[in-house]
């Protein structure tokens, strides 16, 4: 089976764009063949793990698919057995997974790409497409330094300051003290301008006059 790399500085600078796949049940038993064809060509296995899914889970991961008569076939085919996720890295990495996937629908993929790993190890039922053997996550991961820099420049400026006043305070309910200051220090909190007291009273709503009414302010 084909090795798992380590999170390195030299990956990083050598690979621009990552993405998770998921080898499904279905494909379960031929994992290494799939992992072997994903490095032959050129993509790394930076992660691996083996996780069975909850209901629940594969819920959150379909929720895309939600109302459609189909996202019960998805959620029960997923959690029903092991699934391997694997952390991919390559240039243009999305779109290359893509192409070694092949097509959603098995019978397209085996028609039209019969070299994709979705021909070769997707399985055609009675019960539709849905055992196409593989996944995958739309959008890159992100790496250590951009996690790293969103944590320093959206989180500490609010999070520091919030931490270092529960040190001091020492409150008996400390998560709840907590939630209240970052509550009240929210730095996303909309700001609200006091208007002019004469733009107030134009924006009210005023009856408006009848004829006779008229009438009088002209008299």
């Amino acid at each position: 089976m084909s090795s798992v790399s380590s999170d390195t500085d030299a990956e990083y600078q050598t690979y621009s764009e990552r993405t998770l796949a998921i080898i499904k049940p279905e494909a379960y038993e031929n994992a290494e063949d799939i992992e072997n064809q994903i490095c032959d060509n050129g993509f790394m296995i930076l992660a691996r793990r083996e996780v069975r899914l909850t209901p629940e889970q594969a819920a959150e991961l379909y929720k895309g698919h939600y109302g459609r008569h189909h996202f019960p076939h998805l959620v029960a085919h997923i959690s029903s057995g092991p699934i391997i996720a694997l952390v991919l890295a390559a240039k243009n990495c999305i779109q290359k997974w893509r192409t070694l996937m092949g097509p959603a629908r098995v019978v397209e993929a085996q028609a039209y790409w019969p070299d994709s790993l979705r021909a070769c190890y997707g399985r055609r039922t009675k019960y539709g497409d849905y055992f196409n053997a593989l996944h995958v996550i739309v959008g890159p991961i992100l790496r250590r330094w951009q996690i790293s820099d969103y944590i320093q420049k959206n989180l500490s400026p609010t999070l520091t300051p919030a931490l270092t006043a529960l040190a001091q305070e020492r409150p008996a309910e400390p998560l709840l003290w907590l939630a209240d200051y970052l509550n009240h220090h929210n730095p996303n909190q909309p700001e609200w301008t006091p208007q002019p007291r004469e733009q107030r009273d134009e924006e009210k709503c005023h009856t408006p006059l009848n004829s006779q009414d008229l009438d009088q302010l002209v008299k």
